[in-house]
């Protein structure tokens, strides 16, 4: 059972709380998502990579980290939604350190998460097919005097086109599932950038022609090691999408305390007030839940993968709720390219599809719970 004073912020991690809200509401202004082509902010991510340390936050102190646990990297996922931070946290700290530390390959761990933690290294997972699935990889690795080499394609990789790491699954001679290394500028690397509906999440295409690549890991681990990975990763987005249904909330509220229909506010009106508590309700509930999860994660407590999909689905559905009663209480303006409303309305269903949709993690629930 997940401890009660996991569940609630630290002095500490209210003042991280805090530090990474003002630092994205002065550097990084929704505004820039609306310009087509830009990349992210290279010298806002050091600023909080490797300045404010948030990029080692889950990297033990042996390989130059602050050895953390999944509760404040939770944070800074909430306030990333929040603010919609278009930059590769989610892949580099979400996705690729997890799977490290899970691997249990000292040699790869002690080369690879020294520059992640220093925010020099961006790194990504790269494990999905063209279909969506994850488990079962397509990519083939032969052994040529003495050297892997890797041959197929990856679909929806996070930051792919930015990664300078990317760990790929791909599958040897003898049908072993493996975790590989490469890095970016390795022959035969081909990354493309794929259109999202979500502008401030960047996704490619990753094409492998006999690529140069280290194993990670033992051989035929991978699915163990991308299954762990998915807990994780499910429990950071419900945690953005958390933050990205608070702000919506506020938003809303803002809006109807200030906008006058009739002579009063529209916020004195019974149906826009019916639907800010609403809206509350689903805040609330989804904050809680993605924390708990997190907390489960945080302390190894074994009903961890079952509250990632609880989280998942809750969260998904809430924040796409959310943002359509945003554009609700905005009314017309919420429909415009020039407001904030739909950048959220974006964000809200590409997340809830990201890593499998709302009836994928129910039914990952019932079978887990034995249904």
């Amino acid at each position: 059972m997940v401890s009660q004073t996991a569940l609630v912020d630290t002095t500490e991690q209210r003042q991280l709380r805090d530090t990474v809200r003002r630092l994205l509401a002065d550097k990084a202004p929704l505004d820039a998502l609306r310009t087509e082509g830009q990349g992210f902010d290279r010298a806002l991510w050091r600023q909080l990579a490797a300045e404010m340390g948030l990029a080692a936050l889950a990297v033990p102190e042996k390989y130059d980290g602050l050895g953390q646990t999944v509760l404040e990297t939770h944070i800074v996922f909430e306030e990333m939604g929040r603010a919609l931070y278009r930059g590769p946290y989610l892949a580099t700290v979400g996705a690729a350190v997890p799977v490290l530390l899970a691997s249990g390959d000292e040699s790869a761990r002690a080369e690879l998460l020294p520059p992640i933690a220093a925010g020099e290294c961006i790194a990504t997972l790269a494990a999905a097919e063209a279909d969506g699935g994850w488990l079962a990889p397509r990519t083939t690795a032969t052994r040529r005097d003495g050297e892997w080499r890797l041959t197929g394609a990856k679909s929806f990789v996070l930051d792919g086109a930015d990664a300078d790491l990317l760990l790929v699954t791909a599958g040897d001679e003898d049908g072993n599932a493996t975790l590989f290394a490469v890095h970016a500028g390795a022959p035969g690397l081909t990354r493309t950038p794929m259109t999202s509906l979500d502008l401030a999440r960047s996704i490619a295409g990753v094409e492998l022609a006999d690529t140069p690549a280290r194993p990670v890991g033992i051989p035929g681990q991978a699915p163990e090691l991308v299954a762990g990975a998915l807990d994780q990763l499910l429990v950071a987005v419900a945690a953005e999408q958390a933050g990205g249904m608070a702000a919506c909330l506020d938003m809303a509220v803002e809006y109807a305390k200030t906008r006058r229909q009739f002579g009063q506010v529209i916020g004195s009106f019974q149906a826009v007030a019916h639907r800010c508590v609403d809206m509350l309700r689903q805040v609330e509930f989804g904050r809680s839940t993605a924390r708990y999860a997190a907390a489960a994660l945080a302390e190894g407590d074994a009903e961890a993968p079952v509250a990632a999909r609880v989280a998942a689905a809750y969260c998904g559905e809430a924040f796409r709720d959310v943002t359509v009663e945003t554009v609700q209480v905005h009314g017309g303006i919420g429909f415009t390219w020039e407001h904030d409303t739909h950048l959220y309305y974006r964000r809200a269903w590409s997340s809830q599809q990201l890593f499998g949709g709302l009836d994928h993690h129910y039914l990952e629930v019932t079978d887990r719970i034995g249904l």
